[in-house]
């Protein structure tokens, strides 16, 4: 087997071919070559990087990372976004042949400048790079979450914690209207100044709200019989940064305008509010670990990037399509 570096625009119509086919293997889901090329080239370098494991001429892993501009104590950063990674399953004997791949693509990515990796790995993977590639933690990503209809969300009871819910949503969101609560600005956030970030991450399956000064963006998602709204993002346009008064204008509309049964955001809540519920870690349908590895240190804080609290980070950071 050997290890290939390719940006996207490098990669190949015979590499793009056994790529979908060895992602579908893996992930179960089928996308097709206008997809992945679309994913990995709408990026601040109109490129992302690759490092593909091949036998004869057949990928049978991948590890890609996407670029993104960040503000790092108002300094404008290069980052990158790791993602899609696998081996299919009968080439998982080596169990050094990820942490190869990756020292590649590493590399590779100091010489595109990227000064950091970031990743949030499922719970398999979260020990291999941890203990492997030594990637570091950083935090849990927090679940919160309003259920609109406790009784569809349970599966128990629809007759009295439907009810239930839909009295309650409406006692907090009346009571939510009064409360004006600002997030303490991150001092590491995603640069929204490239229009391309909107592009890249909003599909024809997401909104997006523009309620006078406030801006939210959520998608639908049927989970397992439950319409589950992700609230992707919510912020004060004026202020730049999250509060109360968005969240509240967010989930009225999504409240009186979709038929869901639960609305769920991922990230951290930095703000007083009424509305949105923290998710008990044992409850977490997946503990989401977020994960650095810094490539050019001499460009950056380590001691301000390890700490969670001066992170924005959510799922318009990560929500890959």
């Amino acid at each position: 087997m050997q290890i290939v570096f390719r940006t996207t625009t490098q990669i190949t119509t015979d590499e793009w071919e056994s790529y979908a086919l060895a992602f579908m293997q893996v992930f179960e889901k089928e996308y097709t070559i206008d997809f992945f090329q679309n994913k990995y080239q709408l990026t601040v370098d109109k490129d992302a990087y690759h490092v593909f494991l091949k036998e004869d001429d057949s990928i049978v892993g991948a590890c890609t990372v996407i670029p993104f501009i960040y503000d790092i104590e108002r300094k404008t950063i290069r980052c990158g976004l790791a993602v899609d990674v696998f081996i299919l399953p009968e080439y998982r004997t080596d169990p050094m042949a990820l942490y190869r791949m990756y020292k590649i693509l590493k590399k590779e990515l100091i010489q595109k400048e990227i000064a950091i990796v970031i990743a949030v790995p499922n719970e398999m993977a979260y020990p291999y790079w941890k203990n492997v590639v030594k990637w570091k933690d950083i935090g849990f990503l927090n679940y919160y979450a309003l259920p609109l209809n406790a009784g569809n969300v349970t599966r128990k009871l629809k007759a009295i914690l439907n009810p239930l819910s839909y009295t309650y949503t409406r006692m907090m969101l009346f009571l939510s209207q009064f409360i004006v609560s600002t997030e303490r600005k991150s001092k590491i956030k995603i640069n929204r100044n490239n229009k391309i970030i909107e592009k890249q991450r909003y599909t024809d399956e997401h909104h997006q709200l523009r309620m006078g000064n406030s801006f939210a963006s959520y998608r639908i998602v049927n989970e397992e019989g439950i319409n589950t709204c992700y609230l992707i993002d919510f912020y004060n346009i004026r202020k730049a940064c999250k509060d109360a008064t968005s969240l509240y204008k967010a989930i009225k509309t999504i409240l009186f305008t979709e038929d869901v049964d639960l609305i769920v955001f991922v990230g951290k809540l930095k703000f007083f509010q009424l509305l949105l519920l923290k998710v008990p870690f044992r409850f977490e349908p997946k503990h989401l670990y977020l994960m650095t590895d810094i490539l050019i240190p001499e460009k950056l804080n380590t001691t301000l990037l390890n700490e969670f609290r001066n992170w924005d980070f959510g799922l318009f950071n990560y929500d890959v399509r």
